[in-house]
């Protein structure tokens, strides 16, 4: 998995790049403990080049979401892949963490 950090906005964006599963998970907890470390408000994951979520990334998804909240922040997700969001529909995601088609709209969603 290929993570790249950006600022935007008040916002730092985690761009991922493979498949979110358990032989990736120490990439993926290093880069969010960086972006946690820096006292970053609001983390927006970018699940674009995301092909495939196993049940060991839905796990540090919620995991990271719970760790944000208790921190005030928060996390969303940008633009999974259809069979990516049909994964996290299952496991209800969406009603732990927001999901957004356009980075605007994340960064609006958290401005208001």
């Amino acid at each position: 998995m290929d993570i790249t950090q950006r600022a935007v906005k008040g916002a730092t964006v985690l761009d991922l790049k493979g498949d979110l599963t358990y032989s990736n998970r120490a990439a993926f907890k290093t880069a969010v403990e960086q972006v946690k470390n820096s006292n970053c408000r609001h983390l927006i994951v970018n699940m674009e080049q995301v092909r495939f979520v196993d049940s060991s990334g839905l796990g540090l998804l919620v995991l990271v979401s719970q760790t944000f909240k208790l921190q005030q922040a928060q996390i969303s997700l940008l633009k999974p892949q259809s069979y990516v969001r049909e994964i996290m529909s299952l496991a209800n995601i969406p009603k732990m963490i927001p999901i957004y088609e356009t980075e605007g709209d994340a960064i609006t969603a958290r401005a208001a």
